[in-house]
């Protein structure tokens, strides 16, 4: 995922403006099947065949002059490069009148058999993860959600080449009115991946490998789906053999992931969110507030003087936003469900620009605690007492909800 994260293009469900974060696969849709290398799309505008952009020349010159690579090794390395004409279709916005739904996405993650996973995965490398987790102050549970919802714990990374799944975003970008701005970002990409790639394996045969190592359709990598840039920049040699596996390596994911949100301000003991109060007052002004940013502009304090949550032990002037994660509802209108971001909210959001994911991150999390989250994991066989019965444990439990100490 890229310590720059993949955030809506169409890609995720939480904002409309795109960056290059930890994390860029899309989760709600993972695409994991891998490209025939003689696969020809036939779907109107992707009806093409793959080929090798003539604009990939004078960039490998420019990499070769910046820094230092022999110009014989890139062209070696990229002889047979070629881009993917199905990863034009994946990246492609939703259509006109596309209606989010938080309900639908949630689902995908905050359920029983990734769930079990998860706990599986935590009591394999519980010594490891503890000890991460004390010594960035980012709790066990977000680091294994983390990884849960981008690949299943190594079950779902991708089966696009990394290299040519860069090339195709970097120089074919499908023709959308930002087309200029995501090939600039993805040629960033690939230049990383080529500095990240000839550093570890600069003999020949194993510097092509890496390049063409297998990733998600946005170019993220290994169990936490970083991007090449962000594994330069956060990754971490978590079980100390002197490289960065994040394929192979549960200990260098694990340190990775918290390293990740450590460097953008992870707040040890700090909420990731808060419930609103239920009542139509408090949601009037969530309503009002909400205005899709991953920023926090707003005061705790102050939205607890306005009674739109309980009043918390935190700092009144702990930076806050309302998030919203609207649903369909069944009178072809929509339901929104608001809950109060904090900082730690805003530290997932740089993995993966998306307030869906973020909000599935800290769900996933609360359910791997064993708390239960806004909605039961179970909640398709719940019978009505037992949805009962979780309202009337809620309220005996905290003051306020919150997805992890």
């Amino acid at each position: 995922m890229k310590p720059l994260a993949l955030a809506q293009l169409g890609l995720v469900c939480g904002i409309t403006t795109f960056v290059l974060s930890a994390c860029s696969t899309l989760p709600s849709k993972q695409a994991e099947q891998k490209s025939d290398s003689n696969q020809v799309i036939n779907n109107d505008n992707f009806a093409e065949l793959e080929k090798k952009p003539d604009s990939l020349a004078p960039f490998l010159e420019k990499v070769s002059q910046d820094h230092q690579i022999p110009l014989k090794d890139l062209q070696l390395a990229f002889d047979d490069a070629k881009t993917i004409p199905s990863i034009k279709k994946l990246v492609m916005p939703p259509p006109v009148g596309f209606q989010k739904n938080w309900k639908v996405y949630r689902s995908r993650f905050v359920e029983p058999k990734r769930l079990a996973a998860g706990q599986q995965f935590w009591k394999k490398h519980r010594t490891f993860i503890e000890a991460t987790a004390n010594k960035t102050g980012v709790p066990a549970e977000v680091i294994v959600s983390i990884i849960g919802v981008e690949t299943i714990y190594g079950k779902h990374m991708g089966g696009f080449s990394v290299r040519d799944t860069l090339i195709t975003l970097g120089f074919d970008y499908p023709n959308t009115p930002n087309k200029t701005s995501r090939e600039a970002l993805f040629k960033n990409q690939l230049e990383d991946l080529i500095l990240l790639c000839r550093t570890e394996n600069p003999q020949a045969s194993l510097f092509k490998k890496c390049l063409n190592q297998l990733g998600s359709y946005a170019g993220a990598i290994g169990l936490p789906q970083f991007m090449p840039g962000s594994i330069r920049r956060f990754a971490v040699d978590g079980n100390n053999d002197g490289r960065i596996d994040l394929r192979n390596s549960p200990e260098d994911a694990i340190a990775s992931v918290a390293n990740f949100l450590k460097a953008h301000g992870w707040v040890t003991g700090e909420p990731i969110y808060l419930d609103i109060q239920n009542n139509e007052e408090a949601m009037i002004l969530a309503k009002k507030l909400a205005d899709g940013e991953p920023k926090a502009k707003l005061k705790l304090g102050d939205l607890a003087k306005d009674q739109m949550i309980s009043k918390t032990e935190l700092p009144d002037t702990t930076p806050s936003l309302v998030v919203d994660l609207p649903s369909p509802d069944s009178n072809g209108g929509t339901e929104v469900k608001y809950v109060v971001g904090l900082r730690n909210f805003i530290a997932i959001c740089d993995y993966n620009r998306s307030f869906f994911y973020a909000q599935s991150v800290a769900e996933f999390a609360q359910a791997l605690r064993g708390e239960v989250p806004g909605q039961e994991v179970t909640a398709k066989k719940s019978s009505e007492k037992t949805k009962k019965t979780s309202k009337k444990s809620s309220k005996k439990s905290t003051k306020v909800k919150q997805a992890s100490n």
